[in-house]
């Protein structure tokens, strides 16, 4: 089933890159352009989120110190938060779930890509009928996974993997909120900045460089998408218009505060 609905997909969309460009690390890159394109509507809408959580700060330090110590009523008071101003907590965890069955499946096909007699058994008829596919299937010419003929994508490459931890830290840096002294979330996010791209750079270390290179074309198309959202954000804030994650106003707020100085 997984084979059916990501390896074999995913496979193919590599050959039909493969085909267009002629390299397999240029095609990996096209693959992931492709991929986070897809994701850009999702993963832009998962960037207003987190910001809108992150300027819910005080009013959640607020319920905290109101429920003081009731977890039911500070889980009642956060989700009725939460509702007020149309924000889901859970959906900065979706772009995530959806990228690790592509990492995972990638992961097969560069696995089982160099293996004889593979490429046949996963390659749809029409993308066989591609003539740089065809001439392998054939054995008219040999398959290189390389990038620029230079890089060896089936083995791991020292190069890549600290692309993919510094790209890996850019993107984590841009997204984390300035230290607040005294606020453990903050401090919390600040050792991820660090803790992510080395856990990146050491797995990098140990998988097939292909894989890292996918890495650093993602991260890369992560960090120009929070540039481009993050600075509309900001843009919309100075001039007073309220973005679709965090309205600026709701009709409901202020009536629920007063209830509950009631």
């Amino acid at each position: 089933m997984f084979n059916t609905l990501f390896v074999q997909p995913i496979f193919n969309l590599l050959a039909v890159c493969y085909a267009l460009v002629g390299d397999f690390g240029l095609a990996i890159i096209l693959l992931t352009i492709l991929i986070r394109g897809a994701l850009w509507p999702l993963v832009t809408k998962q960037l207003h989120s987190q910001r809108a959580l992150q300027e819910l700060q005080p009013e959640l330090k607020r319920i905290k110190t109101e429920a003081a110590g009731d977890r039911t009523l500070e889980g009642k008071l956060t989700m009725e938060l939460y509702k007020e101003r149309e924000i889901n907590p859970f959906a900065s965890f979706l772009p995530l779930l959806i990228q690790l069955p592509i990492f995972f499946a990638l992961f097969i096909v560069l696995r089982d890509i160099v293996k004889p007699g593979e490429i046949a058994k996963l390659v749809y008829a029409p993308v066989s009928h591609l003539a740089p596919i065809a001439a392998i299937i054939n054995n008219h010419v040999a398959f290189h996974p390389t990038l620029f003929g230079a890089i060896n994508l089936t083995k791991p490459s020292i190069l890549l993997a600290v692309l993919a931890g510094l790209a890996q830290f850019i993107q984590t840096k841009q997204i984390t909120p300035k230290h607040t002294p005294g606020d453990a979330q903050a401090q919390m996010m600040m050792g991820m900045v660090y803790v992510f791209p080395a856990i990146t750079f050491f797995i990098g270390l140990s998988l097939p460089s292909a894989l890292p290179l996918y890495w650093v074309t993602a991260s890369s198309m992560a960090i120009l998408q929070q540039y481009l959202v993050l600075k509309r954000d900001v843009r919309e804030l100075e001039e007073g218009t309220p973005t679709p994650a965090l309205p600026a106003s709701h009709p409901h707020h202020s009536k629920g505060k007063k209830k509950r100085k009631k």
